[in-house]
């Protein structure tokens, strides 16, 4: 007669009382749904069908054999776990939108008045280049606006009469918003013919004792040789200190000087842009 395996036993035992324990379920439910008193609405069914099914899957199960010395290497919370998580679809994480967008900034320079500091005296004529007048001379540390520029050369407000004048970049020391100023057209080089020089008819001046030194006062007269003037220029150390019309022929000044200190006077006649210089007076104290 055949060994039967002592497992094989423990099953055929389990499947007997599991097949009697399921059948008693069975018929305790087909009792108590006899013995139920009807209610009007609705009544329990049982689905014997479904019962049935109920037992044939737990004996299925009781017959499928477990290799022998075969431990289950998976601990029943992960198989629960995994199971749960194969049938929860995984969430698929909202794309990050990155923008690739910088802002962008227009620097905008700011903005200062321009303004240039002579280092030396310095002639500023009616053009770039000693083609043209000298207009008037600028002083050593003088502060003049500029109002254009081109090449080697400011154009600069004329602090000593009216209009403009050229002065070479060289001899100025920038500051300010110098790169706003506009690019000026050099004008043509003067060909009118130069009026008649000036000429003294008396000077005189005058030496007044002063806290530093003196001040002086110098009274100029001059004869009117030409016709059709546009007017006088009277300069004093090379800078214009009157611009005077066609019919004036005198001009007084008075200025403070240092001891040991001369001063230079001349006239200059001027036509549109044609001129003549008188020749030079001199004046000191002691």
């Amino acid at each position: 007669m055949e060994n039967t395996h002592p497992q094989d036993k423990y099953k055929f035992s389990m499947e007997k009382k599991l097949q009697q324990f399921f059948t008693i379920i069975l018929a305790s439910s087909l009792l108590a749904a006899c013995s139920m008193p009807v209610r009007p609405t609705s009544t329990p069914i049982v689905d014997q069908a479904l019962a049935g099914t109920i037992v044939a899957m737990t004996l299925q199960a009781i017959h499928t054999r477990v290799p022998e010395n075969t431990q289950a290497t998976t601990p029943p919370a992960q198989l629960e776990a995994t199971a749960i998580n194969s049938a929860v679809p995984s969430a698929t994480p909202s794309p990050q939108i990155i923008s690739t967008a910088t802002a962008s900034s227009t620097s905008t320079p700011t903005y200062s008045a321009p303004f240039l500091v002579f280092d030396g005296n310095t002639n500023c004529r009616e053009g770039p280049g000693t083609g043209y007048k000298v207009v008037t001379v600028l002083g050593s540390g003088q502060k003049i606006e500029p109002v254009g520029v081109q090449a080697n050369y400011w154009v600069v407000k004329n602090p000593n009469g009216p209009g403009t004048c050229w002065v070479v970049t060289d001899f100025a020391t920038p500051s300010g918003s110098t790169w706003s100023l506009p690019t000026v057209i050099a004008p043509a080089t003067s060909t009118l013919q130069a009026p008649p020089v000036p000429s003294w008819t008396k000077w005189d001046y005058r030496c007044d004792y002063a806290a530093n030194g003196f001040n002086v006062t110098m009274i100029l007269s001059w004869s009117d040789l030409a016709t059709n003037l546009t007017g006088y220029r009277v300069y004093r150390d090379g800078q214009v200190i009157a611009t005077l019309g066609a019919d004036v022929t005198t001009y007084t000044d008075t200025t403070p000087l240092d001891n040991g200190k001369t001063l230079t006077y001349y006239v200059e006649a001027y036509k549109d842009a044609a001129h003549a210089s008188s020749s030079n007076i001199n004046a000191s104290c002691q």
